[in-house]
């Protein structure tokens, strides 16, 4: 698979009739992978080249969206993409599927009688014209990033220096600023 090369441990999750319990399994494996990354590098002897976990959702096209229409399949075909029913504001059969594809997603437990969102879902949205990123939930384990002085790291006027080289030297800097751990490694790590 494409991502293995790129250095992940990937793991697909496909079992479309258990896929509550594939995914769980799956995300538990992934956090105790990036669990045992963190353990090897707080230890003080990181893994050189993590191999992070990364989950695959394998499942069809238009999945959740009604099945075959007219006796066509949609679910895992072309006829999935942008506008599945086309014809729904003019085709009774259409409209009852998309109806019923709606109704699938429980709008009756997120709005009342009258069509307004319930209080669990209003209690969501902050007072007083704020936005949704300004709740504390979004910010409260906020850390600043401590930088040093990009200035040191610039190209001296009249020389040539590659960009992808001096931006390495910067977030190396950065990187030992924010992990102590990572503070033994100011001097290159020699690849055995």
């Amino acid at each position: 698979m494409l991502h293995s090369g790129y250095g992940y441990q990937v793991r697909i999750v496909e079992d479309l009739v258990n896929i509550h319990n594939d995914l769980a399994a799956s995300l538990e494996w992934a956090v105790s992978e990036i669990h045992a990354i963190q353990k090897a590098a707080r230890s003080g002897s990181p893994i050189v080249k993590p191999r992070w976990p990364m989950l695959v959702l394998r499942s069809p096209k238009g999945w959740s969206g009604p099945k075959t229409l007219h006796g066509e399949f949609i679910e895992g075909s072309f006829r999935s993409h942008q506008v599945p029913l086309p014809a729904a504001k003019t085709d009774p059969e259409e409209l009852a599927l998309l109806q019923e594809w709606l109704e699938s997603y429980g709008p009756r437990d997120l709005f009342d009688a009258s069509g307004a969102p319930i209080k669990e879902i209003l209690d969501i949205i902050p007072e007083g014209g704020k936005k949704m990123g300004m709740r504390e939930e979004c910010y409260k384990a906020y850390q600043p990033l401590h930088t040093p002085d990009w200035r040191k790291y610039t190209a001296k006027s009249g020389e040539q220096e590659s960009c992808m080289k001096a931006i390495g030297r910067f977030l190396k800097e950065v990187i030992i600023k924010f992990s102590p751990i990572l503070s033994q490694y100011r001097t290159p790590v020699k690849m055995k």
